[in-house]
C-alpha cells in the first residue's frame, strides 16, 4: 500500500482560503474539461470588456 509523505499542495491552498469561499463551486470547477474552462474564461473576458466600456463611457470620476 502506498502512502504519500507530504499532503498534496492543493490541500494547503484549500486550507488557506477564507471561510467565505464556496467549496461546492470549487469542487464543481475541478470537474470542468479544458474546453469548459476556456469557455468560462471567454465569458469572464467578455464581462471585463463590458465593464471597461461602461467605465470609459461614464467618463472620469468627479
Amino acid at each position: 500500500m502506498w502512502f504519500y509523505v507530504d499532503e498534496p499542495w492543493q490541500y494547503r491552498i484549500l486550507d488557506a482560503l477564507p471561510s467565505g469561499v464556496d467549496h461546492a463551486q470549487l469542487e464543481r470547477a475541478r470537474t470542468w474539461t479544458p474546453e469548459e474552462r476556456l469557455e468560462a474564461l471567454e465569458r469572464l473576458m467578455g464581462i471585463a470588456a463590458e465593464l471597461q466600456a461602461a467605465v470609459a463611457k461614464a467618463g472620469p470620476a468627479r
